[in-house]
């Protein structure tokens, strides 16, 4: 059965010619399923009712369930325990943080970084998540902003995995973020969080797509920074650096230095100073 979550518009367009329907059909539903939010067909009121049966006898629009969720005791934040269709599970954060109401997504199921001080990485990686499973998140947690009278305003790439290792599908659910006919977020309003994987840091800067960017850095030297977090043997700090300040001369953005204080490790006034230089 047909997925639409996580269609661009043109491929929706293909599925509806395949129906044998008009184009603008297919313009009318993808605003149903990224601006309208819908989750079930029958509320799709400018579609014929024989229409929206047939559609809900060969397609369906998502497929994610919540299983939990969990409020910290000041109701900043609310973590999502989310099960895909195979019954591999990713959470999802809503942060509240005066006006904003930022989601912060998950890519991939597990992660193959292991890095030392990160959860997801004792997982070890099973698989990346589709452009759909990304967006399903998105959209599960605006319906529960909706119902609260609120929006979101802010979406990160900050959950479980490394986007850039799953470089097509989360551009291709930022295209959708960004869709004016769909979902409707500026670029400025996304952000994306990578433990330095310079070939996609390039891509990303190649390839014009000015989001913003935040490096998990949590070291201030190559040794420290290769315990905490292999990856860094592959691609040194100087590397690092180097592409952030390509990336941010590029598209005049700040880059994010995301730092993690660990107790005996990384959080010396030596370490603080070499930080700030």
């Amino acid at each position: 059965m047909m997925k639409l979550v996580g269609m661009s518009l043109e491929e929706m367009e293909e599925f509806i010619r395949g129906l044998g329907k008009e184009r603008y059909r297919a313009r009318q539903l993808f605003r149903w399923v990224y601006k309208k939010g819908a989750s079930d067909f029958e509320v799709m009121t400018d579609l014929s009712k024989p229409f929206r049966e047939e559609l809900s006898r060969i397609a369906r629009i998502g497929s994610i369930r919540e299983v939990r969720r969990l409020t910290s005791r000041d109701g900043s934040a609310t973590k999502f325990l989310l099960e895909l269709e195979d019954g591999e599970r990713v959470e999802s954060v809503l942060i509240r943080d005066e006006g904003r109401r930022t989601v912060c997504l998950s890519c991939q199921v597990g992660c193959p970084l292991g890095c030392k001080f990160c959860a997801t990485g004792k997982m070890g990686f099973k698989r990346n998540l589709t452009a759909g499973e990304i967006l399903e998140q998105l959209l599960h947690i605006r319906r529960v902003l909706w119902g609260e009278g609120e929006e979101v305003t802010n979406v990160v790439f900050m959950g479980m995995g490394e986007p850039l290792l799953n470089y097509g599908e989360v551009m291709k659910a930022v295209r959708l973020i960004r869709h004016e006919m769909g979902i409707g977020l500026g670029a400025r309003r996304i952000t994306l969080s990578t433990a330095g994987i310079v070939p996609g840091m390039e891509r990303l800067s190649e390839e014009g797509v000015p989001i913003g960017l935040a490096i998990s850095l949590n070291a201030t030297d190559d040794a420290t920074r290769t315990e905490l977090m292999p990856i860094n043997s592959r691609y040194p700090m100087k590397v690092l650096l180097k592409a952030a300040k390509d990336f941010s001369r590029r598209y005049k953005r700040r880059i994010t230095f995301e730092y993690v204080l660990i107790y005996g490790v990384n959080d010396s006034p030596e370490h603080a100073r070499r930080l700030a230089e």
